[in-house]
């Protein structure tokens, strides 16, 4: 009879750790040359369309709706974004960026542009588009499961 070894999945090359690795990786780098988290600059993108109650903004971010609370009352506190009382419902907080936020939104973009070239700096245009696609069917598939499971 022959021996069945098991190889175990947890290795460099197995594609959830590398995206799980690369993710982390990838986030605290961004932090540390763009001065603001992944997460805090996909909230402010979100307002920079305009006002929104605080309810829409936690539902069109991937962000944990407790972590947009806090997101959101710590960049209150620094100036960049304020929150009032909807006039016709009391009930809804509405968010919008303040004119010192939307100057520290347009920096973070350029700071963001320039992380990604140098990120992408030693791929060829065919291999950086491949990998989006890779990464979209990736994305489609995941969305998928959930609608599934």
């Amino acid at each position: 009879m022959k021996e069945v070894i098991i190889i175990s999945t947890c290795h460099t090359d197995d594609l959830l750790y590398l995206l799980m690795h690369l993710n982390k990786h990838i986030a605290t780098r961004f932090e540390r040359c763009a001065g603001v988290s992944p997460n805090r600059l996909e909230l402010l993108c979100k307002l920079t369309g305009g006002q929104i109650s605080q309810s829409d903004l936690q539902k069109a971010v991937s962000i944990d709706p407790a972590a947009v609370t806090r997101h959101v009352q710590q960049l209150e506190a620094e100036g960049i974004l304020l929150r009032t009382r909807c006039e016709d419902d009391n009930r809804i907080t509405l968010v919008q960026l303040t004119e010192e936020g939307k100057s520290k939104v347009a920096l973070f973009k350029a700071q963001k542009e320039r992380f990604l070239e140098e990120l992408q700096a030693d791929l060829t245009e065919s291999e950086r588009l491949g990998f989006i696609q890779a990464l979209r069917k990736l994305n489609s598939q995941i969305q998928q499961m959930k609608e599934t499971s």
